[in-house]
């Protein structure tokens, strides 16, 4: 696990270079800004248990949680050079100034969007199948924050992810340090809100 601006990270891997980095932006055609470039040569990708709210055009909310992806010239999924070159093959999209940054468990993707001096971070929120009741109104693109930190701090943890979390995880001597660690950090003060739930089902350690 890796501790990045407050959150726990997992999956982290080995700094990305700056030759890695000038490639990249060299297919982008745009400088990445400095604290992505810096997320690059700590972290360079990471599975994270984040939540964050997006707000669609017609005023609905809804949560959604983005892994992140990792430069490396030389993999294929979840690399951005890689998923860079797989979304150009789509008509319409961008020649410059667009990176895939991250996907959800679905077909949703998350965007650095450095085009007209922007660094927002966006999400291509993809739309669903029409017997789920959501997301009718097909792809939307909704901007996050206005910089890949302020996504960052933007996250956090519901109480939909802390529930399921409790009642699912596997357990272990790890698992449970492991677990406390993450709740502590992202969610001050869940002791008390959670503990019945944790002590039901942690019975060798309790809260």
């Amino acid at each position: 696990m890796t501790d990045y601006r407050g959150l726990i990270l997992d999956d982290t891997r080995e700094g990305a270079t700056e030759h890695a980095i000038a490639q990249l932006e060299a297919s982008l055609g745009a400088r990445l800004p400095g604290d992505y470039r810096e997320f690059l040569k700590i972290c360079n990708g990471a599975y994270l248990e984040y939540d964050v709210l997006a707000r669609s055009a017609n005023g609905d909310e809804e949560l959604l949680s983005f892994s992140l992806y990792g430069l490396d010239p030389d993999k294929g999924y979840e690399s951005n050079p890689f998923e860079l070159e797989q979304l150009r093959t789509q008509p319409g999209f961008p020649t410059t100034g667009l990176l895939p940054i991250g996907r959800d468990g679905g077909a949703s993707i998350l965007l650095l969007d450095l085009r007209e001096g922007r660094q927002d971070v966006a999400a291509m929120v993809a739309g669903l199948p029409a017997w789920t009741g959501r997301r009718q109104q097909g792809d939307e693109y909704v901007v996050l924050a206005d910089s890949f930190n302020g996504y960052l701090d933007s996250l956090f943890l519901s109480q939909e992810r802390i529930e399921e979390h409790i009642n699912h995880f596997m357990i272990s001597p790890e698992s449970i340090e492991a677990t406390l660690e993450w709740l502590d950090k992202g969610s001050p003060g869940w002791r008390e809100r959670y503990r019945a739930l944790w002590n039901a089902r942690v019975v060798d350690r309790l809260i």
